[in-house]
Parts: structure tokens; sequence; C-alpha cells
């Protein structure tokens, strides 16, 4: 009877190594804000293929919202998938080679799909710069995160588990 148990504890602990093992080696994608000047992370988390979020910043000029959205494919690659703005002229996009439509009197330009390593984001208060996060659900107001005129970068990683689990989730952000 004592072997029995212990043949069945024994493959129990194997099986739980084994699983352990194997989930710790498992890659992630991790999305992380960065302060620039600092260095100063303040979001890192485990995002998983699909996740959307967008950047939302007041026109100078025109004083409309301009949103651009980004989406994370399956191998972790940022990609800047489409622009929504109200205003045409200044500063804004007269001519694209993409799929324009109005919708709900905004210009909104699709079907980008531009692969960004990485996206620095410049927080000047005049533009009332926000993040609109996990899948554009969380608005983010920049200027209570970072100084005036400092630079957010905004990436992503492919990366082991284990290693993210050193680093732990960030968010000061929401």
């Amino acid at each position: 009877m004592f072997s029995k148990n212990k043949g069945l504890i024994l493959l129990l602990i194997f099986a739980i190594a084994t699983t352990s093992i194997l989930l710790l080696f498992h890659k992630v994608t991790v999305l992380t804000i960065e302060n620039y000047e600092n260095g100063n992370v303040l979001f890192r988390k485990i995002v998983p293929e699909g996740y959307t979020f967008a950047t939302v910043i007041r026109h100078s000029v025109h004083l409309s919202p301009v949103y651009e959205y980004y989406s994370i494919d399956k191998s972790g690659k940022m990609y800047l998938t489409s622009t929504k703005l109200q205003d045409l002229g200044w500063g804004v996009p007269s001519t694209y080679k993409n799929k324009g439509k109005f919708e709900k009197n905004f210009l909104v330009i699709e079907g980008i799909n531009k692969p960004i390593d990485f996206l620095p984001f410049r927080v000047s208060y005049i533009a009332k710069p926000a993040l609109l996060m996990d899948h554009c659900e969380k608005k983010v107001d920049l200027t209570k995160a970072v100084n005036d005129g400092e630079r957010i970068d905004i990436s992503t990683t492919k990366t082991y588990l284990w290693k993210f689990l050193t680093w732990g989730d960030v968010n000061v952000l929401f």
C-alpha cells in the first residue's frame, strides 16, 4: 500500500513539475508604457492576441479630437491600424492611400496596418492627451501620469512567462 501511494505521489510531483516548467517557458506578449525621461514603468501587463488601444489628442489648430488605433498580433508585434479625425487641413492628412469613410462626423482611415517597433508619444497638456486602453474601454488622462512635455514610449515584447513574473504587473495609469 505504501509503495502504491509513493508511486502516485511521485507521479503527481512529476506532473506538477512538468506543467510548471511548460507554463514558465510559455511565451507571452507584454505591453509596456514607460516614461522616457526618467525610465519609470507606468504600465506593464500581459496582453492577448488582438489587444487594441488608442491614443487621443486634441488637434492644436482645429481643437478637435484625433484618434490613432493600434492592435497587437499573435507574434507580439504592434500595428497602427486606423486613424479617426474630424477636420481636414493643417497638420492632418489631406491625401491617403487607405480606405477612408465619413462616420458620425469623423473621417475614418482604415486598413493602415503599419508595423510599429515602439510608439514614442509626447505628452503636451495643451493637446489633452489620453490613452484608450483595454480594447478602448478605459480612458487614461496622461496629464495625470507624466509632466507636460515628457515623452512616453509604448512597446511590446514577446518573452517567457517566468521572466515576466520577475518583472511583475505595473499599472499607475488607472
